[in-house]
């Protein structure tokens, strides 16, 4: 007799990984590899909503089994091997799972189980008697990617399972109990001289009709068995055959043959004692438990080195549906769109990718097998038609073009033609990957505005599609209030969770050494001098086109010229000039000026060392100080504008990536033998000092008494009340020197960018300090340097960018045309130039703390809620109302549509299934579940309510319903 072991211990543990989830698995390492060769924050904003949405999902999927009690299985108490059988399971669970019946190792039933009573047919085990079932619960969570499983084992009513008896001229199992006994009979010759005798029905033994007879007189001819005449059939049955199944079928089939013909029938095993037979049923669970074949020595095991090494996917359903396969495409369509749009691609590229992928989707619908000869052709000939649309040979010419204008676009076709391989689960999940994969990519290389909403767009895309895969794997629950309130729990604790997992992920470096991007999108040489050029090229002889402060003129900015006029300021407005993909921000220095006549700055005149690149090496200029241990801040620098020939770069250039020669000048400043047009990018490694406020102090005070000094020299205009109002703030430390006079001028100047013009032959540092007292950054670090340069510290002016703002998804500072800035610079011996400015949000490098991905994301989310928290506010007051005003409309029109006791019955049958009922039952059935007689009567009033032809509507009994039912809602 077989008999599984009972009072096994339940337990959780993953099935395993779906076949598709390596992919997603590689996927996220290829994103991995892509954030370190690129430095891209929002690669890594990627990384961690992966992570966390591939936890969220395991783990709801372990929830789901983990709440799910034993549950209660019944099967028939007959079956014959082989067979079809009916298995029926009430689940008690949070959700729908995938059910598996298992006797021993064998599987004999499965499919889905919803919460409540379930029918799964399956197929009846080996013959034997069984008393109990494996359950093993699977379920995934939202991805479907992990599987956990859950067994257990149930006790159930005996279960006889017999070997088929084998019939002549029909299939067994396609005959009922009196056709088996009909043909059993009709088999056995010499029973009647005509073989035309038949048991009357079955059971009863002792009737039996003439066939013959009665159809040649048109009258039932009956004959009666006495039971002193009836035959005694005695079947031997013989243990320790070779095959126990083989003899129990034989007996079986003889003692039904010899019931079919109304003998009496036993049967004797290895000639002991017969046994009465009966009926069937008897003969059957006889050879169900004739010789139990548990005892027979089971097969031997393979060893793990001669096992096969595929591994069986723990996803019970394979199938993609059709709308699963459209979300699927939509969600393989942003990525594509994503990567092409930053590198020029219009309307004619697009509509080929999108026409290609709705192909490929409308040929995969149906499966593998659906017009295969077809789906091949279009993938080859969509492949050739997307990859010859966006790839043009002429460009390319260089390792650095191909990976702009030839990698990218074969990604792309990649993902198009994979898209005709989406044909199931597996191969949607392959297509996903390959889209989030190209998803990295594109977000690798953007730094533009828009990539946070095409971000956005692709990580929806992605998780809707996702979600569509397995989304008939879970129980379609109604919306209520609490679910709802329960899902947007979830989704704000997963957006914690990211932020929490991207708080521990500093902001990144910057490319890997082997990927610092350069490129230039048009190559525009200037003249091979190092001369300063205008954006256009044109050369600058001594000086800028700017506009007056009134803002009329043609345009430019004075501090990008060779001389810088503390009285003029061009116009400046709020267009995007430059975005840096850097760690920290810092003063991105486009020229440095050393001489001050009273009234304006000039730079050097020496050009410096010419390299031709394009990865350059730059020495240390006049006063760098180089360090023994290197702090290398990467910069990588996007014009947004056409450019002159500056490359800007932070202090201490060590290393320049440019498509161009580049003159390294001997004041640190740099400069290319091209423009640098808008769409153009290049990298710089700097040299950080490091410095702090502490480290500046300890330096004491660094006063240069050599008069012959460049950068201590003051113009012979400078007035005594300048030199005396320095000493004044002069204090024992450079550091606390500098300080000293920031603070003096944050409380007795104020910015403005309309001050008034110092007379002609006045001193401009003299008439803002002590006339005006109003002006802007140029004549603020100017007043700051010459001061400083009275007292002997060596100090001047630079000009270039500040950053104003942080792109936290682009990982980018943004530097304005406003944000065209000067600021002073002085030389501290151990530290080299040092940035200093009142005006400017950039902290000493030693003291910039290394922020995280997280921080910023945190930060810019709180700077939006507080700069737009009225609109907020307002938004979300509009939403509630439009939400409950658009659900009374709804109760409003289903209460028209339905009536009063039409809702009443669908609240019923609701609050009944969240109980565990089949959401199907009768009303009667959906009461059973309440163990309460109120509910049996309000069952039985709302069938009433539908189906009785003398109902009458009665407004204190729909009340007394009501109140029943809002009782029966809250009991427990």
């Amino acid at each position: 007799m077989r008999r599984c072991g009972a009072g096994a211990t339940p337990l959780n543990r993953p099935a395993g990984l779906s076949r598709g989830a390596a992919s997603l698995g590689i996927a996220w390492m290829i994103a991995a590899m892509i954030a370190a060769l690129t430095g891209a924050a929002a690669v890594v904003m990627i990384l961690a909503v992966g992570l966390v949405a591939f936890v969220a999902s395991a783990l709801d999927g372990w929830w789901v089994v983990r709440r799910s009690a034993e549950p209660i299985v019944a099967a028939p108490s007959l079956a014959e091997s082989g067979s079809e059988m009916e298995w029926q399971v009430h689940s008690s669970t949070i959700g729908q799972m995938y059910v598996e019946l298992r006797v021993g190792a064998t599987l004999v039933g499965s499919g889905w189980a919803q919460p409540g009573a379930n029918t799964i047919v399956g197929t009846a085990p080996e013959r034997g008697v069984y008393e109990h079932v494996e359950v093993r619960r699977s379920s995934s969570g939202t991805l479907g990617n992990v599987w956990w499983r859950r067994n257990s084992v149930t006790p159930i009513a005996p279960l006889f399972v017999s070997p088929p008896a084998a019939l002549t001229g029909a299939a067994h199992e396609q005959l009922s109990g009196d056709e088996r006994f009909d043909q059993l009979a009709s088999a056995t010759p010499g029973r009647d001289e005509i073989d035309g005798v038949r048991t009357w029905r079955q059971g009863d033994e002792l009737t039996a009709i003439h066939w013959l007879a009665t159809l040649r007189s048109g009258e039932f001819v009956v004959r009666q068995r006495l039971d002193d005449v009836a035959e005694q059939w005695t079947v031997n049955a013989q243990t320790g055959t070779t095959d126990a199944g083989e003899e129990a079928a034989r007996v079986r089939e003889t003692l039904e043959r010899g019931l079919a013909l109304g003998a009496v029938v036993a049967v004797k095993v290895d000639g002991g004692e017969p046994k009465l037979i009966a009926d069937g049923e008897a003969a059957q669970r006889w050879s169900a438990a004739f010789e139990p074949e548990g005892s027979r020595p089971a097969e031997p095991t393979l060893s793990w080195w001669r096992r096969p090494l595929a591994m069986r996917s723990p996803e019970p359903v394979n199938i993609l549906t059709p709308q699963a396969r459209w979300a699927i495409a939509l969600a393989a369509a942003a990525p594509p769109l994503m990567l092409l749009e930053p590198l020029g691609y219009g309307p004619v590229e697009f509509g080929a990718v999108l026409v290609a992928m709705a192909l490929s989707a409308v040929l995969s619908m149906r499966g593998p097998t659906h017009r295969k000869g077809l789906r091949q052709l279009a993938t080859v000939l969509a492949g050739v038609a997307v990859g010859a649309t966006l790839i043009d040979l002429s460009v390319i010419n260089s390792v650095i073009t191909s990976l702009r204008f030839l990698l990218p676009q074969i990604l792309v076709t990649l993902v198009v033609v994979q898209g005709f391989e989406c044909i199931d689960r597996r191969s949607a999940r392959v297509t996903l990957a390959c889209a989030a994969m190209l998803t990295a990519y594109a977000a690798g290389i953007r730094v533009d505005g828009g990539l946070a909403l095409w971000l956005g767009v692709a990580l929806l895309g992605l998780a809707f599609g996702s979600n569509a895969i397995n989304r008939t794997d879970r129980s379609r629950t109604p919306r209520t209030v609490r679910r709802t309130a329960t899902r947007t729990g979830i989704v704000l604790t997963a957006a914690f969770a990211v932020l929490a997992v991207l708080a521990a992920v500093p902001i990144p470096q910057g490319p890997a050494q082997l990927t610092l991007p350069s490129w230039l999108e048009d190559y525009r040489p200037t003249p091979a001098d190092g001369g300063l050029v205008t954006a256009d090229g044109s050369p600058l002889l001594g000086g800028a086109v700017v506009t007056d402060r009134a803002g009329n003129g043609s345009g430019g900015y004075p501090g990008f010229s060779p001389t810088m006029d503390t009285s003029l300021r061009g116009a400046l407005g709020e267009e995007v000039v430059l975005r840096v993909r850097a760690p920290f921000p810092d003063f991105w220095r486009g020229q440095t000026f050393t001489e001050f006549d009273g009234r304006s700055w000039t730079v050097d005149d020496g050009t410096g060392q010419r390299t031709d690149g394009p990865d350059h090496t730059i020495s240390p200029a006049i006063g760098d100080v180089p360090r023994t241990e290197s702090d290398q801040f990467i910069q990588t620098f996007y014009a947004e504008v056409n450019l002159p020939n500056i490359v800007f770069a932070a202090s201490r250039a060590e290393r320049v990536l440019l498509e161009a020669p580049l003159w390294a000048r001997p004041d640190g400043a740099l400069r290319a033998e091209v423009v640098i047009p808008a769409g153009s990018a290049y990298t710089v490694v700097s040299q950080r000092s490091n410095a702090t406020g502490e480290g500046l102090r300890a330096e004491g005070s660094i006063a240069d008494t050599d008069a012959r000094s460049l950068f201590t020299q003051v113009p012979t205009s400078t007035t005594d009340r300048t030199r005396a109002l320095a000493q004044q703030l002069e204090a024992p430390t450079t550091y606390d020197t500098i300080l000293a006079i920031q603070a003096w001028l944050a409380e007795n100047v104020e910015y403005d960018l309309l001050a008034a013009v110092p007379p002609d032959g006045a001193d401009a540092v003299d008439h803002f300090l002590f006339e005006s007292q109003e002006g802007f950054c140029e004549q603020i670090a100017t007043a700051t340097a010459i001061m400083l340069r009275t007292l002997g510290v060596p100090a001047r002016i630079a000009t270039g960018y500040v950053p104003s703002e942080r792109d936290v998804v682009a990982g980018v500072w943004i530097s304005r045309a406003s944000d065209a800035h000067a600021w002073v610079e002085v030389r501290f011996p151990n530290y080299g130039w040092v940035a200093f400015d009142p005006t400017a949000s950039v902290p000493l490098s030693g003291e910039a703390e290394w922020p995280s991905v997280g921080g910023e994301v945190a930060k810019a989310i709180a700077r939006a809620i507080s700069n737009h928290i009225a609109l907020i506010v307002v938004s979300s007051l509009a939403i509630t109302v439009i939400l409950l005003v658009g659900r009374e409309l709804m109760r409003w029109w289903q209460r028209r549509r339905r009536g009063k006791w039409g809702v009443l019955q669908d609240r019923f049958v609701a609050t009944a299934v969240r109980r565990g009922a089949e959401p199907n039952a009768p009303n009667a059935e959906m009461a059973a579940v309440f163990h309460a007689t109120a509910a049996d009567e309000l069952a039985a009033t709302l069938d009433a309510s539908a189906f009785s032809a003398g109902w009458r509507d009665d407004d204190d009994l729909y009340r007394q319903s009501l109140d029943t039912l809002r009782e029966l809602d809250h009991s427990r």
